[in-house]
């Protein structure tokens, strides 16, 4: 499973870093910070998908963003804020409330 935790956004409120995590038995195996391309919002799921992203955690977003993510395979978990890393590991292991 890979897993991307929005980071940082930048001055527009789009994503604009994220940690990028493959996952494998419950534990992470690699990790990384990774900038967000900069553009329409189809061109994140491109990048996410080029990634084999299968989950998104992130803050609010709109309905019309949730649904493009959605038809391009990516699952999602909106409404979190605060500590990616910290984030990461509620999810992990099953603390994650959302």
């Amino acid at each position: 499973m890979t897993i991307a935790v929005i980071q940082q956004l930048d001055k527009t409120n789009n994503a604009g870093k994220f940690i990028y995590c493959r996952i494998e038995n419950g534990k992470i195996i690699e990790k990384e910070c990774v900038n967000s391309v900069i553009g329409h919002l189809r061109q994140f799921c491109a990048q996410l998908n080029s990634l084999k992203v299968d989950l998104l955690i992130t803050g609010m977003i709109s309905k019309d963003d949730e649904n493009l993510l959605f038809e391009s395979g990516i699952n999602l978990i909106t409404g979190i804020s605060g500590d990616p890393d910290k984030t990461l590991t509620a999810y992990l292991n099953g603390s994650l409330e959302f």
